[in-house]
C-alpha cells in the first residue's frame, strides 16, 4: 500500500471522528471563515471521494477543504470580542510563573466568582465576567498569596489587569517534602521518556548502555551507529543541542557519559517544524541534570565495577541561584577497559575457486572521557534574559588488538595472517552559545541564538602484518600506517519568534543559518626498503564546505477543550562542496526542500485519546561518509568513504491511541534514497571487501508499538513495551534490483520492587528478534540486568548495586547471505561481558524550590552531522 492510499484512509478516519467539523466550527466562531478567499477564485470540482464525506461547505469539494483551511490561518487573529479580564503572573525576578492559580473574588464579600490557571507564559484570561466590583488573588506553591486592589469592570469591557508579582515563600516549604518515583519508561503521546535518574539498574551505567535498553533503540557498536524504530538517521541531542559530530564520535561520547549526570532520555519519532528537518528516524534528546533550587546545591555520583576488565565513573553538577543570577555547571569522568572479542567469516568465489577468510580479534580497548559544561543566565529586567553556555570534552579511545586470520582455498589452508594493531581515536571539542530572550508583550517573545562549535579529531593506527603459508612457515612481515586529522568548525545563528493570540491560537516562526567547514587529512603509508612511503592513491587532504539556510512557521490551534491542531512548514536550502586541491568539486550540490508537518489530537474522555501526525524529513550524508578515507581491519577488509552519496527524503505517518495508561502506536515511513551505513561489497575479481555507506533505492518501514504498565502488587510494578516492525529494502547489486523483507520485534520488560527498610530493586530485560540492517541481517539478541538500592538514613545519599548482562548474552551477531552477488559472511561481536557495579550518589545544598529557566540554543540540530 503506497503512502497516498495510507494517508487518504487515515484522513477518512479523522473525518469520521468529526474533528474537521470542529475545525470549521472554530473558524466560523472566529468570524473569519473564507474571508481571505476572493469570490469566484475557487471552482467546483468533479472529484469523487471514495466514501461520502460527513461535511460539505457551500459547494466546496472535500479535496479543496484542507487548502481553504491553510488559506484562512492568516486571518485567525480576528477573535470574537467578549467581556474578560486578562493579565500576567510573574516572580520577583520578572520570570513568568506557569500554572499559578488566579481567582476572581467579589469585592463585597470575597466570594469566589471565577478561577483560572496561568499558561506557560504566565498569562491568564477570565472570560464572560458580568459587570461589577472585583479583586484578584494569585497563589502558587512556594510563593505567598497576593491580592490586587478592588476594581470596577464595565459591561463588555476587556480589561488588562497588568502584572501580579508573587513573592517567594522562604519558610513555607521547609517542613514539606514530596517524594515521587517515576517509572523507568513513560510513553507520552509524542515521545517515549526514559527516566534515568530514578533507575536502579542504570546506576553506574553509561548513556549508551541506557539507550541499548530503551524501547525501539538499536545500538550497533561494531559500526558505531544508532537506529530508532527500525530506521537509521537518528539525530542525538544533549539538552536540546544536537551533537553535530560524527556518529562514531557521538557513540564514543555516550559510551563515556555516566548515567549519574542524566535526568532523562526522550525518544522523539515525529519532530515538529521548529526542529531541523535532518534525521529520518527522529531525535534522541539526552537531558542532563540541572537543579531548580535556590542558593547553592547540586549532586555528586561515584561508581565502579568489573567484568573482563574494569569500569569507573565520577560526576557532579551544581546550581547557584540568587535574585537575577543563575550559574550552573557539571563535570563527568569515565574510564572503561573491558576486553572485546570479535569473530568473522566470509566466502568468495574467485577464478573457479572458493576463497574463505576466518578472522578472530581479541581487543583491549580503553575509553577515557572528560565532559564539562558551565552556563550563566542573567535577568537584565522584567522582559529580557541573557544567557551564556560553554561546553567541551576530551574523549580518548585507544586499543591494542591481536587479529588472527586464516585464508583457505577450496577449504584447504593457504595463508595464515597475524595482525598486531594499535589505534587511537581522540576527539576534542569546545562550544559556546549566546542566548538573548526578550518579551515584547504579553504572550509575545523573541529569542536570538549564536553558536560556535569547534572539533578536533586524530585517528592514527599502526599495523604489523605477519604472513605465513598454510603450514605456518613465515613468508614476510609488512608495516602499515593509516591516519586522519580532522578539524571541524561550525557557526550557527537563529532567531525565533512566538506569539499567543488567544487561549486558542498561537504561532511560532524563525530563521536559521549554519556554516560548516571540515578538513580531512588522510594518510596511508607502508615501510618499503626501511623507509615509510605514502600510498598516493589513498593519501589526500579533503575540504568540505556546507551552508544551510532555513525558515519555518507553525500554528497551534485549540479547536475545543478536547481537540488540538498544529500545522507547520519548514524550508531548507543547502550548498555543499567537497574536493581536494588536485580534484576540486568532487561533490558540488545546491538544493532546497519543503518540509510540512501536521499534528491533530483528540481527547475523547479521561481514559481515551488519540492523535495523528504526518511529517517529512531529510537525512544528508554525514561528512565522514562522503569524504574518502581508509581504515583497515586487515589487508583484505577496509572501510572507505563514498563521495557519491545523495540525501534521502522520508515521509512518515503516525497514529497514536491511549486507553487509560496503555499506549498503542502505528507508524509507516517511506525513505527514498535511504542511506545505509557500513554496507559490505566484494571488489570484483579479488578477495577484498569494501565497507562503506550506500544509497538504497528506498526503504519502507511499518512499526506497531504497545506500552502498558501492570500493578502486580502494592510493592511490585511492571512496565511492558513491545515493538513489532516490518521492513522492506529495495536496492541494487551490480546494477540489478534486489528486494529484501523482514519482520522483527523487540520486547522490553521492567519490574520495580518496593522493599522494607528503604530498599528497592529492579529487574530489566529485553529481547530483539532477527531483523534487517541495510542489506545485512541482524540476528536475535537480548540481555537481563538486575539492581538493588538502599536509601541511606539522615539524607546520607543513595547506594546502588547492579549486575549488567546477567547471563552474558549481549552479543551482536549478523550475516549476509547473497551468494549470487559474492556476498556470504557471518560475524559475532562481543563488546561487553557480565559486569558487577557499585554506585553512590548524594545531593547537597539548599532545597528551597524555585523554577529555573528552560531554554534551548541555536545549534540544537547541528551537532550530529559533523560526520
Amino acid at each position: 500500500m503506497n503512502m497516498k492510499k495510507i494517508t487518504q484512509r487515515l484522513l477518512e478516519l479523522v473525518w469520521r471522528l468529526d474533528l474537521i467539523a470542529k475545525i470549521v466550527n472554530f473558524l466560523v466562531r472566529q468570524g473569519v471563515f473564507l474571508k481571505s478567499v476572493p469570490k469566484g477564485t475557487v471552482k467546483k470540482s468533479n472529484a469523487v471521494s471514495p466514501k461520502k464525506w460527513p461535511l460539505q461547505l457551500k459547494g466546496w469539494p472535500p479535496n479543496k477543504l484542507l487548502g481553504a483551511i491553510a488559506i484562512v490561518i492568516a486571518g485567525l487573529p480576528a477573535l470574537h470580542a467578549q467581556s474578560q479580564i486578562s493579565g500576567m503572573v510573574n516572580s520577583e525576578t520578572g520570570q513568568p510563573l506557569s500554572f499559578a492559580n488566579v481567582l476572581l473574588l467579589s469585592a463585597a464579600d470575597s466570594s469566589l466568582v471565577k478561577g483560572q490557571v496561568s499558561g506557560e507564559d504566565g498569562v491568564y484570561r477570565l472570560k464572560e465576567v458580568p459587570p461589577g466590583r472585583y479583586l484578584l488573588m494569585a497563589s502558587m506553591v512556594g510563593f505567598l498569596q497576593c491580592y490586587t486592589k478592588p476594581f470596577l469592570l464595565k459591561e463588555r469591557e476587556q480589561m488588562d489587569a497588568g502584572t501580579i508579582t508573587l513573592k517567594e515563600d522562604v519558610y513555607g516549604l521547609k517542613a514539606v517534602e514530596v517524594v515521587a518515583q517515576k517509572p523507568l519508561f513513560e510513553q507520552k503521546i509524542d515521545r517515549m521518556v526514559v527516566n534515568v535518574e530514578g533507575s536502579i539498574t542504570a546506576a553506574g551505567a553509561t548513556a549508551l548502555e541506557v539507550l541499548e535498553r530503551s524501547p525501539g533503540v538499536v545500538v550497533d557498536r561494531q559500526n558505531n551507529d544508532i537506529s530508532l524504530a527500525g530506521k537509521d538517521g537518528v539525530v542525538v541531542m544533549m539538552n536540546g543541542k544536537i551533537n553535530r559530530m560524527p556518529i562514531a564520535a557521538v557513540v564514543q561520547l555516550l559510551q563515556g557519559l555516566p548515567s549519574g549526570n542524566i535526568e532523562k532520555i526522550e525518544l522523539i519519532t515525529t519532530p515538529p517544524a521548529n526542529f531541523d528537518a535532518e534525521g529520518n528516524a527522529g531525535f534522541i534528546n539526552i537531558v542532563m541534570k540541572q537543579s531548580n533550587d535556590k542558593g547553592v546545591n547540586g549532586a555528586l555520583t561515584l561508581s565502579g565495577g568489573f567484568g573482563k576488565g574494569s569500569v569507573a565513573s565520577a560526576g557532579g553538577n551544581f546550581n547557584y541561584r540568587n535574585n537575577k543570577i543563575n550559574l550552573y555547571g557539571d563535570y563527568s569522568f569515565s574510564r572503561d577497559a573491558q576486553q572485546q572479542v570479535f569473530s568473522a567469516a566470509r566466502q568468495v568465489p574467485l577464478n573457479g575457486e572458493t576463497i574463505g577468510t576466518d578472522t578472530r580479534s581479541v581487543r583491549d580497548p580503553i575509553q577515557r572521557n572528560h565532559n564539562a559544561r558551565i552556563g550563566l543566565d542573567w535577568q537584565l529586567n522584567a522582559k529580557t534574559i541573557i544567557g551564556v553556555l560553554l561546553s567541551g570534552y576530551d574523549n580518548r579511545w585507544s586499543m591494542d588488538a591481536l587479529n588472527r586470520s586464516s585464508i583457505t582455498r577450496n577449504a584447504q589452508p593457504d595463508t595464515l595472517l597475524s595482525i598486531a594493531a594499535d589505534e587511537i581515536n581522540h576527539w576534542k571539542h569546545f562550544g559556546g552559545n549566546l542566548n538573548v530572550q526578550h518579551t515584547l508583550s504579553k504572550g509575545e517573545t523573541l529569542a536570538f541564538n549564536a553558536d560556535y562549535l569547534h572539533y578536533d579529531n586524530a585517528n592514527p593506527t599502526n599495523y604489523l602484518n605477519t604472513y605465513a603459508d598454510g603450514s605456518g612457515s613465515l613468508l614476510f612481515d609488512e608495516q602499515t600506517f593509516s591516519g586522519k586529522v580532522t578539524p571541524i568548525e561550525i557557526g550557527v545563528g537563529a532567531v525565533d519568534y512566538t506569539k499567543t493570540f488567544s487561549e486558542n491560537i498561537s504561532m511560532e516562526a524563525g530563521l536559521k543559518g549554519t556554516l560548516s567547514r571540515f578538513d580531512n587529512d588522510v594518510t596511508v603509508s607502508r615501510v618499503e626498503n626501511s623507509a615509510w612511503v605514502n600510498d598516493k592513491s589513498l593519501t589526500a587532504e579533503y575540504k568540505l564546505e556546507e551552508n544551510i539556510a532555513a525558515a519555518y512557521t507553525s500554528f497551534n490551534l485549540k479547536l475545543d477543550d478536547k481537540s488540538g491542531l498544529k500545522l507547520g512548514l519548514r524550508y531548507e536550502y543547502t550548498n555543499s562542496n567537497l574536493g581536494t586541491v588536485e580534484q576540486p568539486d568532487i561533490v558540488d550540490r545546491h538544493y532546497g526542500n519543503l518540509f510540512p508537518s501536521v499534528f491533530l489530537s483528540r481527547a475523547f474522555n479521561d481514559n481515551n485519546s488519540a492523535n495523528i501526525s504526518y511529517s517529512r524529513r531529510i537525512t544528508r550524508p554525514t561528512f565522514n561518509d562522503m569524504a574518502p578515507f581508509v581504515i583497515f581491519l586487515d589487508p583484505y577488509t577496509f572501510f572507505s568513504g563514498n563521495a557519491a552519496l545523495q540525501p534521502s527524503i522520508a515521509n512518515s505517518v503516525k497514529v497514536d491511541y491511549r486507553f487509560k495508561t496503555a499506549m498503542f502506536s502505528i507508524q509507516y515511513t517511506r525513505e527514498d534514497s535511504a542511506i545505509a551505513r557500513f554496507q559490505a561489497r566484494v571488489i570484483e575479481g579479488s578477495n577484498q571487501q569494501l565497507i562503506a555507506a550506500e544509497n538504497m533505492k528506498n526503504r519502507n518501514t511499518a512499526a506497531f508499538t504497545v506500552a502498558f504498565p501492570i500493578q502486580v502488587a502494592k510493592w511490585w510494578k511492571m512496565q511492558n513495551n513491545i515493538i513489532g516492525t516490518w521492513q522492506e529494502v529495495n536496492t541494487y547489486f551490480n546494477g540489478e534490483p534486489v528486494q529484501l523483507q523482514a519482520r522483527s520485534f523487540r520486547a522490553t520488560w521492567i519490574n520495580s520492587f518496593s522493599l522494607p527498610r528503604d530498599f528497592s530493586a529492579e529487574l530489566v530485560g529485553f529481547y530483539r528478534s532477527k531483523g534487517l540492517a541495510g542489506t545485512s541481517v541482524a540476528l536475535p539478541m537480548g540481555a537481563v540486568n538486575i539492581g538493588l538500592q538502599k536509601v541511606l538514613p539522615g539524607n546520607a545519599g543513595i547506594l546502588r548495586f547492579g549486575v549488567d548482562d546477567l547471563f552474558n548474552s549481549l552479543k551482536f551477531r549478523g550475516e549476509n547471505n547473497l551468494p549470487e552477488y559474492n556476498l556470504v559472511s557471518q560475524f559475532d561481536l562481543d563488546f561487553s561481558q557480565r559486569t558487577f557495579k557499585l554506585a553512590y550518589s548524594r545531593n547537597f545544598g539548599n532545597k528551597e524550590l524555585k523554577g529555573a529557566r528552560k531554554r534551548a540554543t541555536g545549534s540544537e540540530e547541528e551537532r550530529a552531522r559533523v560526520d
